[in-house]
């Protein structure tokens, strides 16, 4: 009886649920068996996973699906239809059945409860095994193979990774048939994880659109950050406004963190990243702004200066500027306000008073640009969603090719977002497949 092949191309959170679950469902049909390899770059599996959520592996979160796909953009539409068959209570179900406890911590965000993205990936990794998944590593795909149109095969390249070859046998090419193709190679980003881009070429040397990638929840670059003298600095409980040619673009509450060589990132960084980088990749004028008392209104924060100036009548301005913020940005403050730092609190008039305000409520950088694909937690752009069936995740242009995960253009804020969209396109588009060559004749 001759098999029915599905080569499933990348080795992350979409590929190893896209051939789990391919495998699982295709051992369902005795009478038309299907054989699953999958096929991956790097010498493991799992590479981006490991140092995801800064190793500890954000899986998901809890919002119901009408809020989540809402933090996808536009995009979010397309992922309604995998969500509608695998999302947040699937997985945890399937992680669960499979011996991973998770928690849930600030909002909804969803964790393995040991705190280890490497429990995550040895669990997919022993998942796919069991489900007797044929798993090659150190394999790059060079081309895909068609015939009449549909895909028939492809054509990769065993190496050596830092001198160790991988496990699929001779380094050298190498062809395989196929019956179907899914590709789920990742995006662009953290590229010593094996994201190196290739699925885009594979995808477009088919016919595909490939959507400008750009990096995504990416540090930002600005003249200032980090302040003069300062290699890193964090500051928690600030608000972050981004400014587009003058127009509120967005607004986040948290923690920020400056540093050397990098510029501005941490979590609120990261969420304005995303409109931040597409402005300045349009040449608009992109500004971000902290507000770094946002507990007090500029009423109220000025009462507290005022106080603090009567109670430091015989003490310098200094004194109040140093009282008031981290000794890492006395410097910026001082030189800001252009008020000599020794001067009396009782000179101190209302207008350098309020030049001290105006700066804790709108301490603005313009930014300038944004951090490589090497810090980038995601890819923007990919193949057009428009070219890939939302139901199933097959190409609308090329039978057989099944398109899924960061390769896509999809890309979310942070919170789990990104990840589950990884593992529901894997789980349905890798069933889809299955189930196309079971009702093939």
């Amino acid at each position: 009886m001759a098999h029915k092949r599905i080569i499933v191309v990348g080795a992350g959170a979409a590929g190893m649920l896209a051939a789990g679950r391919a495998a699982q469902v295709g051992a369902e049909f005795t009478d038309s068996p299907v054989e699953v390899v999958l096929l991956e770059r790097m010498r493991q599996v799992g590479r981006k996973i490991r140092i995801s959520g800064k190793g500890r592996c954000n899986l998901t979160n809890t919002l119901p699906t009408s809020d989540f796909v809402t933090h996808f953009g536009k995009g979010g539409r397309f992922l309604r239809q995998a969500l509608a068959r695998f999302a947040t209570q699937e997985l945890l179900d399937f992680l669960h059945g499979e011996g991973l406890e998770t928690v849930i911590e600030r909002g909804g965000r969803i964790f393995p409860a040991s705190g280890s993205a490497i429990e995550v990936v040895d669990t997919l990794e022993r998942w796919v095994h069991n489900q007797g998944v044929d798993v090659i590593t150190g394999a790059r795909v060079r081309g895909l193979d068609t015939t009449d149109g549909r895909i028939s095969g492809l054509h990769y390249d065993l190496f050596a990774e830092h001198g160790k070859t991988g496990s699929g046998g001779d380094r050298g090419a190498h062809e395989m048939a196929a019956d179907i193709v899914i590709l789920a190679t990742g995006g662009k980003s953290y590229p010593a994880t094996g994201s190196s881009g290739d699925g885009y070429d594979l995808a477009g040397d088919l016919g595909h659109a490939i959507v400008p990638t750009r990096p995504s929840l990416v540090p930002l670059h600005a003249a200032g950050a980090p302040p003069e003298g300062v290699r890193e600095l964090l500051l928690r409980n600030i608000e972050a406004t981004l400014w587009v040619d003058g127009k509120l673009a967005a607004r986040e509450f948290g923690e920020l963190r400056f540093k050397h060589k990098v510029g501005l990132t941490g979590p609120i960084i990261l969420e304005v990243s995303r409109i931040a980088v597409a402005a300045v990749d349009k040449g608009c004028k992109v500004e971000l702004s902290l507000d770094l008392k946002p507990a007090l209104d500029h009423k109220k924060l000025d009462a507290r200066l005022i106080r603090e100036l009567e109670d430091r009548q015989n003490r310098t301005w200094k004194d109040v500027v140093t009282g008031l913020l981290p000794s890492d940005l006395h410097a910026a403050a001082l030189a800001a306000c252009t008020v000599p730092e020794d001067q009396p609190c009782h000179q101190v008039n209302s207008k350098q008073r309020r030049s001290l305000l105006g700066w804790l409520k709108d301490y603005r950088f313009a930014i300038s640009g944004y951090g490589s694909f090497s810090e980038a937690i995601v890819t923007a752009g990919g193949v057009d969603t428009k070219e890939v069936d939302p139901r199933s995740l097959e190409s609308r242009l090329v039978p057989g090719l099944f398109i899924m995960g960061e390769l896509l253009n999809l890309d979310a804020d942070t919170g789990g977002f990104n990840l589950m969209g990884a593992f529901s396109t894997g789980w349905v588009g890798g069933e889809a497949a299955a189930r196309q060559l079971s009702e093939s004749k």
